[in-house]
């Protein structure tokens, strides 16, 4: 597979790994935004999903695609998933396996495995048919092609987690960044209002729940303010 999706893609993963290799030992302890998660386990996290990427979640199976990179984000994360445990929600389940997946590892281990793994996932994902139907678990079929598409939303994010932990400036690479904003529009279902006055980065901010919206903001959007946080 090639085409722009992979070269944003590329792109932000590389910001993510640049932003990591800077990291301090003490960095690796901080909490983050996401509830229970340090930066250590957030690293781990994007390691587990390039490795997943092009493993067993690039595997191919029958039936055509149901879901593209916007519908891949309409599903209840809590809700029951096959092969897993129905008394945890996606989300336990999920800082479980990172919690598994740092494994006492030192941030040096843990810089050098992202690093590994990143260069693993582009090599494979220029192997992999975008055309080719797979499915993850909880979701509907979708082609690896949206699949890739869908990942510029995930290490986008996290590369601004991991920022606003260590107070860096955050921003997302401007093509993963147009690639993230086009899947929140179609969450939103229509345009955001003029003279709402947000950047890309505070679209996707507080599309995902990671900034409140301002009295001003909540004027500005009307009734569509109460679809935030499109996604979480």
């Amino acid at each position: 597979m090639h085409g722009l999706e992979v070269d944003a893609l590329a792109s932000q993963l590389r910001d993510l790994n640049e932003l990591v290799a800077r990291l301090s030992e003490a960095d690796f302890a901080l909490p983050t935004r996401c509830p229970g998660w340090t930066v250590a386990e957030l690293v781990a996290h994007c390691e587990g999903m390039l490795i997943r990427l092009v493993g067993e979640n690039a595997q191919p199976v029958d039936g055509a695609a149901e879901i593209d990179r916007v519908g891949y984000y309409r599903y209840d994360p809590d809700g029951p998933r096959e092969g897993e445990d129905p008394g945890k929600t996606f989300s336990e389940i999920i800082q479980e396996r990172v919690i598994e997946e740092v494994a006492g590892r030192t941030p040096s281990q843990l810089k050098a495995s992202l690093d590994g793994a990143l260069a693993g996932a582009l090599q494979g994902i220029s192997t992999i048919p975008a055309a080719r139907v797979i499915k993850r678990s909880g979701h509907p079929r979708m082609t690896f092609g949206e699949f890739v598409a869908s990942r510029n939303l995930e290490f986008g994010v996290h590369t601004l987690d991991i920022a606003d932990a260590i107070g860096a400036p955050e921003h997302a690479d401007p093509a993963a960044a147009a690639i993230i904003t086009g899947i929140l529009d179609g969450l939103l279902g229509e345009p955001l209002p003029t003279g709402l006055g947000w950047n890309e980065t505070t679209f996707i901010l507080t599309g995902t729940g990671r900034r409140e919206l301002t009295d001003e903001d909540r004027q500005t959007l009307g009734p569509i303010a109460q679809r935030f946080p499109l996604l979480q």
